[in-house]
């Protein structure tokens, strides 16, 4: 029988699934479970067992805390939603990169630079 925490566990799954391009088929076959089993997780109808939970947060490529602590990850207020997403885009090979890169660049004139650059391509045409 699940509760109000498989429901939100399951709903962070689903959201950090979706927010790295996984298909639920994908993290089925890293399972080696049924797509209707992750539905059952992500819909919140069926409780996670911690083992399970772990390779889940491993599949995901985020700590086990990040999809089950309260006080880590409350997606019901807009702060919270873009931690969340921004929690989501660093796990991304990209945005780990991405980071890594403009963590090293010493220059905040340059910095500055390239978040200006970004800016201006990331406009639609």
């Amino acid at each position: 029988m699940s509760n109000d925490v498989d429901v939100e566990v399951g709903r962070r799954i689903g959201t950090l699934r979706r927010k790295i391009g996984m298909r639920q088929q994908d993290l089925a076959m890293h399972l080696d479970v049924s797509v209707q089993l992750i539905r059952k997780y992500e819909n919140g109808r069926i409780r996670i067992s911690s083992s399970r939970l772990a390779a889940i947060a491993v599949a995901l490529d985020v700590p086990v805390a990040f999809l089950v602590d309260r006080d880590e990850a409350h997606f019901d207020t807009t702060a919270s939603r873009e931690l969340a997403e921004l929690a989501a885009f660093l796990v991304t090979k990209e945005g780990n990169a991405l980071n890594t890169a403009f963590q090293r660049i010493k220059s905040a004139a340059v910095r500055r630079s390239l978040l200006a650059l970004i800016e201006v391509c990331s406009q639609p045409l």
